[in-house]
């Protein structure tokens, strides 16, 4: 094996990735069509920021040299599934299995597609099918207890748990997991601990990170109520989390109709109101906590500065409207209210069109309600041509809480 590969190997070993990639380019510098090198460059760039898709591109070529490596197409299935993708991820997954039915890596590779595509009873069989190949496999077990975690199996998920912490108490994966499990049950103490733990072993690792968020957000009884609510939610297939929303919308159009279904339209709107502030609004609340906000990242602080800085405001305005009679406050006091829902989707959305249209939709709403409020103090001010801008805003702000749902306008941001 040439010297520049082994030194690549070494230094990717080691975590080293960029280092890496420099290696086994000198090695495909020499020889152009070395389809390992281009797997292993590949890989390299699948573990860097912004690298995804040269590494998909990368793994192609491994794959035109060499078709029939079931390995290509397993690192195939990851990137793909890593850039968002878990159809075609699955895809090479599966064609990674026609080439070599007893791959556990494949298996492990269909298993973290499934996952992706919210198919729980298939992402466990996947998983089980690659434990059973390889009882060492660790990511097909961490995959096993976030399967047998979403489709509600508590007590085989903490055995299953148990079991892994018992074999490797290092495994940063083993430990989100195991938060993850513990916060849906609503011990958030437990969860902040095995967080931290994962963060201790990977300091990169994001799902630990958001989890160690949610544990401290979870300190409040509010947050932890919309955690059960997203826990619950997140064991429903796509479909039937939307049969739930729609079901609730046309539930409250119907209590409306009826006497005192007032009541239940409002606790339907504060409701919904939570669901897409309660993450911003939390984050909120962390920045004023001495070690917890040094967890946010730069966006989420934005974020959370923006949806805080317009709902609080908003409500103070609201209530002082009906309590000294100000009308020119409450068009105001409402504008910043609506406000929020677009602002919670914009500072961290990796969808670049979602983050133009939400911001847009917040803009023009805080817009009309400062020019309808001037327009009470200025009689000259132009109140129509306010109210119109403000209308539309308010129109975009309620259409935001539907359009939040569509992945092509709403995803986390890489």
């Amino acid at each position: 094996m040439p010297p520049e590969i082994l030194r690549g190997l070494q230094l990717k070993d080691l975590g080293r990735y960029a280092d890496a990639e420099n290696a086994f380019r000198e090695a495909l510098a020499q020889e152009p069509n070395d389809a390992f090198a281009l797997h292993q460059l590949a890989a390299c760039q699948l573990h860097q920021p912004q690298r995804k898709r040269e590494a998909l591109a990368t793994i192609d070529r491994a794959i035109a040299k060499e078709p029939n490596d079931a390995d290509h197409h397993v690192l195939r299935s990851y990137i793909l599934s890593v850039l968002d993708r878990p159809r075609d991820g699955l895809a090479a997954a599966q064609t990674a299995l026609s080439l070599d039915p007893q791959h556990a890596g494949a298996f492990t590779a269909e298993a973290q597609a499934h996952l992706q595509t919210e198919q729980w009873p298939r992402a466990e069989q996947s998983a089980r099918q690659a434990l059973a190949l390889d009882a060492d496999n660790s990511a097909a077990a961490n995959q096993l207890a976030q399967a047998l975690r979403l489709q509600n199996k508590n007590a085989e998920n903490a055995a299953h748990l148990a079991g892994m912490l018992a074999r490797d108490p290092e495994d940063p994966f083993t430990h989100a997991n195991a938060g993850w499990t513990a916060l849906q049950r609503g011990e958030h103490r437990a969860a902040e601990t095995h967080f931290r733990e994962a963060l201790r072993l990977d300091p990169d690792f994001e799902s630990a990170r958001d989890g160690l968020l949610n544990s401290f957000r979870a300190r409040s009884p509010i947050y932890r109520t919309y955690l059960r609510y997203c826990f619950f939610m997140q064991r429903l297939s796509s479909g039937a989390r939307w049969a739930v929303i729609i079901g609730l919308y046309f539930g409250v159009k119907l209590a409306g109709q009826i006497p005192g279904g007032d009541a239940l339209v409002a606790l339907y709107m504060l409701f919904v109101l939570w669901v897409w502030v309660a993450k911003p609004v939390g984050n909120f609340f962390l920045l004023f906590d001495s070690f917890a906000r040094y967890a946010l990242r730069p966006r989420e602080k934005l974020e959370a500065a923006a949806v805080g800085g317009s709902l609080g405001p908003g409500l103070a305005l609201l209530i002082a409207s009906f309590a000294f009679g100000w009308p020119a406050v409450v068009t105001l006091g409402i504008g910043l209210i609506a406000a929020s829902f677009p602002l919670s989707m914009t500072f961290t959305n990796g969808s670049r069109p979602g983050t133009w249209l939400f911001g847009t939709v917040a803009a023009v709403t805080l817009l009309g309600a400062a020019l309808t409020a001037l327009a009470h103090l200025v009689p000259l001010s132009d109140q129509g041509t306010a109210r119109q801008i403000f209308t539309v805003g308010a129109i975009g702000c309620l259409a935001t809480t539907w359009l939040g749902n569509v992945p092509a306008l709403r995803r986390p941001a890489e």
